[in-house]
């Protein structure tokens, strides 16, 4: 039995009811080998022709859309995220199943009790768990703790949720806890920690191991502060707009080649699927590039960049408009 519950019933239901004759199928990495699986029940209970993406699917904002259309589909089945978008921008409707995890969260957990600092946590964790917070709430209070489960954000629908780009209720309810406990990947809760002042533990229930993310916080701060000051080294920028449809910001790119050039500096808008360095290799007169995407992009394994990119908050310090503490205040990761 697979360790997430894909909704198979609920999914032939939507097909069968929307009437969808052609579908395509997004699942993330962890959840690709499900994808023959599913392809040949949808089949065989409706009959509908079944294309499954071997493209990443890094969260909703990332929504094969264009892919969608060239192959005529009238349904998305996007998987392992919570609603983004109802239908796309081309009228294709999307259903989206979270993929509910099915591992057992309490003896993680149990194993942080000694890391957390203070008696006040606040309590956050990924679409796939967030049924089990309830669970985890209550057998914390019964450790002694109190805890506070942060609302939603611009993007994380429901309470206690964190996306990898949206940690605004954490930084909402950071005045009133003493540490973060974020139950989820390493990836998630870096972007928590990276968001926040406070203490962040993290608790894997995938792997069962839980770590202080202090330290990790620390270092990429120090390598975003490099980076910065690479940055106001350059004279050239290349302002990267993506093309996923939840990602795609062309007015804040246009926003930021404005400001450079009133500070003396050239900018061009490059125009890009995936933010991937060898797609960057060719531009040689730009000296630096500003991720205008996912914030993710440019803050993790920025080693992997021949040249410094920062992201569109970032890039304000470069020019001057804010300083690093103020930085530092709104946090690294924001949309």
């Amino acid at each position: 039995m697979s360790m997430y519950d894909l909704e198979e019933e609920e999914l032939v239901a939507e097909i069968t009811g929307r009437g969808a004759r052609r579908l395509l199928i997004q699942l993330p990495d962890g959840l690709k080998n499900e994808g023959p699986r599913l392809a040949s029940l949808v089949r065989q209970r409706t009959g509908a022709e079944v294309f499954v993406s071997a493209a990443p699917a890094w969260g909703a904002c990332d929504l094969s859309l264009d892919a969608a259309l060239r192959l005529k589909a009238d349904l998305i089945v996007h998987y392992g995220h919570n609603e983004f978008l109802r239908e796309g921008s081309n009228g294709i409707p999307v259903v989206y199943i979270p993929a509910k995890s099915r591992h057992e969260i309490i003896p993680v957990i149990e194993k942080t009790i000694p890391l957390l600092q203070g008696s006040r946590v606040g309590l956050a964790t990924v679409v796939q768990h967030i049924h089990a917070l309830p669970e985890a709430k209550n057998f914390l209070e019964s450790k002694g703790f109190t805890v506070q489960i942060p609302g939603r954000g611009p993007w994380a629908h429901g309470g206690g949720q964190v996306l990898g780009c949206d940690y605004f209720g954490l930084k909402r309810i950071e005045p009133e806890v003493d540490s973060f406990l974020v139950i989820g990947s390493y990836f998630h809760a870096l972007g928590a920690s990276l968001s926040v002042g406070k203490p962040t533990i993290l608790a894997d229930p995938y792997g069962g191991t839980v770590r202080n993310l202090d330290h990790d916080r620390a270092k990429v701060i120090r390598q975003r502060y490099a980076m910065v000051e690479k940055a106001r080294q350059a004279q050239s920028f290349g302002i990267i707009v993506s093309t996923k449809p939840g990602q795609s910001n062309p007015t804040i790119a246009l926003s930021i080649q404005r400001q450079l050039e009133e500070n003396g500096k050239k900018g061009v808008i490059l125009y890009a699927d995936e933010v991937l360095p060898d797609k960057l290799l060719d531009f040689t007169d730009i000296e630096a590039f500003v991720d205008t995407a996912c914030p993710r992009l440019a803050l993790d394994d920025p080693e992997r960049f021949s040249k410094p990119i920062v992201t569109r908050d970032e890039i304000m310090v470069v020019i001057g408009a804010w300083s690093w503490e103020q930085l530092l205040e709104r946090g690294l990761v924001r949309l």
